[in-house]
């Protein structure tokens, strides 16, 4: 399944990233960045952080900066200072001569949607995922107003959430213990997300997506584990 992200970069939007790479039946033809979590300059170093850590060379999109009235996003604290749990390259320059979003969207990829919708508004027609994006939900109330545009559009969004299963303590040790920089970095947002007592969040929609029903931590890890 050709696929473009559009994420702001916290935890489980890297842990979606590290799926999106990995994953044998998912072929990541471009990401698309967006503020939400963090400001747009973080997520940008973020995404490429995970990248980097999975030797993936994946187009990397800038996208919006603010909401789709003007107004600045909310700040959130879930993911740490940084968007990464503080794991994110304190001195990390901020990627240069970026394409526009449309560029990195081929005309047969499905968009899947991590973060507000505020830059998938201009991207082109196609399959659209998005998860909690719906009223209520966080990347709905991130950017109310972009989310009312796309209904208002006519376009049909698959809305997609994960279950809330908690992080457990063998998948960290599981993943600490493959010796490579995705393993180690996954294993360090996991931590996090244990310590919030939150699960896979952004990972296991992706999950869902491509093998619903199987149990979305320990197919992280196996594919982390691996290599795949």
């Amino acid at each position: 399944m050709p696929v473009v992200l559009v994420v702001d970069t916290g935890v489980d939007d890297a842990l979606a990233l590290m799926v999106a790479v990995r994953h044998p039946d998912l072929d990541l033809r471009g990401v698309v960045c967006t503020a939400g979590n963090v400001q747009l300059d973080q997520v940008l170093t973020n995404t490429c952080h995970v990248l980097d850590a999975l030797d993936a060379r994946v187009p990397v999109a800038g996208g919006a900066n603010c909401r789709l009235d003007g107004l600045p996003f909310e700040p959130r604290s879930l993911h740490g200072p940084d968007g990464l749990a503080g794991l994110a390259p304190v001195h990390a320059a901020a990627p240069v001569s970026l394409p526009p979003p449309a560029a990195v969207v081929p005309p047969d990829a499905v968009i899947v949607s991590l973060g507000p919708l505020t830059s998938v508004v201009p991207l082109p027609a196609g399959r659209l995922v998005a998860s909690y994006a719906e009223p209520g939900e966080a990347n709905h109330d991130l950017d109310p107003v972009a989310a009312h545009v796309l209904v208002a559009s006519g376009r049909r969004v698959e809305h997609v959430r994960a279950g809330s299963g908690a992080v457990r303590a063998e998948a960290v040790s599981a993943l600490e213990r493959a010796g490579d920089p995705a393993g180690r970095l996954a294993a360090g947002l996991l931590r996090h997300q244990a310590r919030r007592g939150a699960g896979l969040g952004d990972a296991g929609v992706l999950l869902s997506v491509v093998e619903p029903g199987l149990d979305p931590l320990d197919r992280l890890v196996g594919l982390l584990r691996r290599g795949h």
